[in-house]
């Protein structure tokens, strides 16, 4: 012991001569066996001299970069000061130079072990807080510390994701997807990170894997169904609203956009159609290939405007307070002719707000239609003035 003590009565006396002058060694002062010797008598737990370790051992290696022990001693020394990023660079350059005899091995694994999973839990804390900075550099030093753990690099791709960089995303994702290609967690973010960089198309493929190992995701489901919709698909978006609602019947937004379909979509289309079979005058062609092709589109129009009314209907009971899908509702009771229960939602529903241009207007259509002229004129005046201020 009491040449342990010399050694380190030297060393340190050989380094605070450094400190005082600033002088920085051009060539080793001592061997890279009494580097680590000195740093070792200060990492015992009766000395604790941290800072000191870090100075003597930083100096150690830059003389001599390839030993593996002085490396593993400094990620020692950093995981007592919790400068975890400073461990996990120095433990994973020692054990990319490890030798298959190193006594201290066992010791670099269990700081591991103990100090992975509260790093990333602290990351996912500040994921869950949305302080993106603090996670990207916790899940960063997972990285670096456990470089075979997928976990780490999925949350730092999906961090990256929700800064809006896309790119590193990708790049991240995929070392996550090498390490683990079955877990549906880490193709979801690289699903969703496509799909908000734009590339739609391209993230069915990883949406697809998500629903291979859960086919009743209904978040996914409609990002799928949003895909094929805004590619104009709207029978494959159809299917996909079906299923959502298969998986959770309260799912608001499925029967909306399955209201969008078939009237803003199916319906209306389906009403030009219609319109082009018309002459000058306002009159259906009266050929026989015209009359066939009219029976058949106005059946359709008919209906797709029924489907439309159930899927609206449902949203409304769903949620009473939801303006918009009342408004599209009435639209539907309009084209159906059924002039008294479009009124009976939209005459409440103004006098709750006065500010729904739309319902202004539908109503306005309806007074007309029924003959109330003069209430016609007065609502779709207001309506007009509604939409002048609101510009």
């Amino acid at each position: 012991m009491k040449s342990l003590r010399i050694i380190l009565i030297a060393a340190l006396l050989v380094f605070i001569g450094s400190a005082v002058w600033g002088e920085k060694p051009k060539n080793p002062r001592f061997f890279p066996a009494t580097y680590k010797m000195t740093a070792k008598i200060q990492l015992k737990d009766e000395y604790r001299m941290y800072d000191s370790a870090v100075a003597i051992l930083e100096e150690g290696l830059l003389f001599y970069p390839d030993d593996a022990e002085m490396h593993f001693l400094l990620g020692k020394a950093y995981y007592h000061k919790s400068n975890y990023r400073g461990m996990a660079e120095q433990l994973s350059i020692a054990d990319s130079l490890k030798g298959k005899k190193d006594k201290w091995l066992k010791e670099l694994n269990r700081m591991r072990d103990e100090k992975w999973p509260q790093i990333f839990n602290q990351g996912v804390t500040a994921y869950k807080e949305q302080d993106y900075d603090t996670a990207l550099d916790l899940f960063l030093t997972c990285t670096i510390l456990n470089p075979s753990d997928a976990r780490g690099y999925w949350l730092f791709g999906d961090t990256y994701r929700l800064t809006g960089r896309y790119e590193e995303a990708f790049t991240t994702l995929d070392a996550a997807l090498k390490l683990d290609p079955d877990d549906p967690r880490i193709w979801r973010s690289y699903a969703e990170a496509l799909f908000h960089s734009g590339r739609q198309k391209e993230a069915l493929k990883s949406y697809n894997k998500v629903l291979e190992k859960k086919p009743e995701d209904t978040e996914v489901l409609f990002k799928v169904a949003t895909i094929h919709y805004n590619a104009g698909d709207y029978d494959q978006a159809l299917s996909y609203y079906q299923k959502i609602i298969e998986a959770d019947s309260t799912y608001k937004d499925g029967y909306f956009n399955i209201g969008e379909i078939y009237y803003r979509q199916k319906f209306i289309k389906t009403s030009m159609a219609l319109d082009s079979l018309k002459d000058d005058s306002g009159e259906y062609l009266k050929d026989e290939e015209s009359t066939v092709r009219i029976e058949g589109l106005i059946q359709k129009k008919d209906e797709f405007l029924a489907s439309a009314q159930i899927a609206y209907e449902k949203v409304v009971e769903l949620d009473t307070i939801d303006m918009e899908a009342q408004v599209y509702l009435a639209e539907v009771y309009q084209e159906q002719e059924n002039f008294d229960q479009a009124m009976g939602i939209l005459e409440p529903l103004i006098q709750k707000d006065s500010t729904n241009c739309s319902a202004l207007e539908q109503l306005a259509i309806i007074y007309a239609k029924i003959g109330m002229g003069e209430k016609a004129k007065a609502t779709w005046q207001k309506a007009q003035d509604c939409l002048e201020s609101q510009k």
